[in-house]
């Protein structure tokens, strides 16, 4: 299990955010979950996420929108593609990392448990700088 603070999934599609949020609770992290980049923006105000899962298509938004928004919380982007191209661009734009879905509960495993670490330093590297 991973001891994770708040985990915030933006997700429109709702077989997709439950399974994301599925894969989630088998890790031990039960995400706060938002259909809108609107309403992922004030959760990101109410709340200090230790990651961020984004769908790479919102309604209102796109996934680069919530990596601004959410800066310096690590976002994963998540696609029904599994392409290379889409996964350079969601790393150029300053995602932490990129899954395809439906994701398999290890790899969703293996990318929060390495988010949440590489989080808390850029916290803390954040925290000594001001």
């Amino acid at each position: 299990m991973i001891e994770a603070g708040p985990t915030l999934l933006i997700c429109p599609e709702e077989e997709s955010r439950s399974g994301v949020a599925g894969s989630l609770r088998k890790c031990g992290v039960h995400p706060l979950s938002c259909c809108t980049y609107i309403e992922a923006r004030r959760l990101l105000q109410q709340h200090n996420f230790s990651v961020v899962l984004c769908s790479d298509r919102l309604a209102d938004a796109d996934y680069r929108s919530v990596i601004a928004a959410a800066k310096p919380t690590p976002v994963v982007v998540l696609s029904r593609l599994a392409e290379w191209g889409p996964y350079l661009a969601a790393l150029r734009a300053g995602a932490f990392d990129y899954i395809a879905c439906p994701p398999d509960p290890s790899e969703v495993e293996r990318i929060l448990w390495s988010a949440i670490n590489d989080g808390s330093r850029m916290h803390r590297k954040a925290a000594s700088a001001a």
